[in-house]
């Protein structure tokens, strides 16, 4: 393929990234399923932009791809919660966002070790894939619905976190098999020690270049050396803790140090001085993110193309879709004890639950280890992931569609029985 075409198809996707997003948020259409078909079309098997023998090399950098994407979105994820929202309530979204996770978990890898003949580490693996929600797709629907604060603080650190567990335990899983003499308790020393020199790592790194940034106030290009430096968190911490999760994690936690600097700064007895990382490079910051997503997910298109689909994994991923469903009516009927919610907030609680970006970011990773993983069984995690994240992306846009109307239609009611309510005052006066 030559420049000319790679320029062409680059500036495609953009567009393509742009129209996808402003659809998603006027009328809520998939922009993820529009940007998957848009690589799928732009592949061999559609007008052949990309050639086959350039998408059989996308195949090799699925890794590199993947790893970059994975920096990306731990770095927003940590940019993105606030400590003082996180704290007040936590308590109310905990339980159902660990139980949904926990429940996705165990019943996907329960249908899998019943239908496949794969290990219970594999069948709990794409459990984990496909146990939590997406940021990155719920976030963005909430902000169109008229649905309670408290229902969209639930959903939205709901999504934030399962982020975080979707990589978290995948990794640690696939640690844990990748170990000759694997133990139980040698993982738990292995995780337990990656964990805390990860996070070690990212709060004195934060803490270190909001020092810097401050030095940094009037210089150009502060976001962009920013992104270098979280680059180097992420590249380091994975060589100390051996690639054990510890990159992904170092880099939450320098997103999370950075974005809530104020606070931490109190506790920290410092002055909380302001540092270049303000409001203006945040939208920055929001357009790389726009940017990494949009290409993602058009090259997770592209890798389809690449993967030999067979009616089995299509069928695989319907039954595993269908038993996160099961495990999203348990949450609902638990949250419904312990939040209390409406009729209405249990519509979207139900209906919000997409798979997204860290569900495709993880389900590339298996194809990084051919020791531990086949290609087929590599194929195949990967197939049943893109499976499930068209059909909760689906599920999510039906849904806020249905609930969009539904919240009009007893707004019409609301005004209707307003005006026969009035005309009996009316009239007796």
């Amino acid at each position: 393929m030559d420049s000319d075409t790679l320029f062409l198809a680059v500036g495609a996707v953009i567009f393509m990234g742009f129209i996808s997003n402003y659809l998603f948020r006027r009328f809520k259409a998939p922009d993820v399923l529009i940007l998957m078909v848009l690589g799928m079309i732009l592949g061999p098997g559609g007008i052949g932009l990309i050639n086959s023998e350039a998408a059989q090399g996308i195949e090799a950098i699925t890794p590199y791809v993947a790893a970059a994407a994975l920096a990306i979105i731990m770095f927003q994820a940590g940019m993105d919660l606030a400590i003082g929202d996180v704290v007040r309530s936590f308590s109310k979204s905990l339980i159902q966002t660990v139980i949904a996770f926990v429940a996705s978990m165990l019943i996907t890898g329960l249908i899998l070790s019943l239908l496949t003949d794969w290990s219970l580490e594999t069948c709990l693996l794409l459990g984990a894939i496909v146990g939590g929600t997406s940021g990155a797709i719920v976030i963005p629907i909430l902000s169109g619905l008229n649905i309670s604060k408290n229902l969209k603080m639930v959903l939205t650190l709901e999504s934030a976190i399962t982020d975080v567990l979707v990589i978290v335990v995948a990794t640690s899983l696939i640690v844990f098999m990748s170990q000759e003499t694997a133990s139980i308790m040698g993982a738990v020393e292995l995780l337990v020690s990656s964990f805390m020199i990860s996070t070690m790592i990212g709060i004195i790194s934060g803490i270190i270049w909001i020092k810097i940034l401050q030095r940094l106030s009037r210089q150009p290009f502060s976001y962009m050396i920013t992104i270098a430096a979280m680059l180097v968190v992420f590249s380091v911490t994975n060589f100390l803790v051996d690639k054990a999760g510890g990159g992904a994690i170092a880099v939450l936690v320098f997103g999370l140090t950075i974005g809530n600097w104020d606070e931490i700064s109190k506790v920290l007895g410092q002055k909380g001085e302001k540092f270049a990382l303000g409001d203006r490079v945040k939208r920055f910051h929001d357009e790389i993110a726009f940017l990494i997503r949009t290409v993602f997910f058009v090259y997770l298109g592209l890798v389809i193309t690449t993967i030999h689909f067979t009616a089995w994994y299509i069928l695989l991923g319907l039954i595993v879709f269908f038993g996160l469903l099961v495990a999203r009516y348990i949450s609902l009927l638990l949250a419904d004890r312990y939040i209390g919610l409406d009729a209405s907030d249990e519509m979207g609680l139900f209906y919000m639950m997409p798979r997204g970006l860290a569900a495709a970011v993880m389900a590339a990773i298996p194809f990084s280890y051919p020791l531990v993983f086949s290609n087929e069984t590599a194929t195949a995690i990967l197939g049943v992931t893109v499976v499930v994240v068209l059909l909760s992306t689906v599920l999510a846009s039906i849904g806020a569609f249905y609930m969009e109307i539904h919240d009009k239609r007893n707004g019409r009611i609301a005004e209707a029985e307003d005006d026969t309510g009035s005309e009996p005052e009316e009239g007796g006066v």
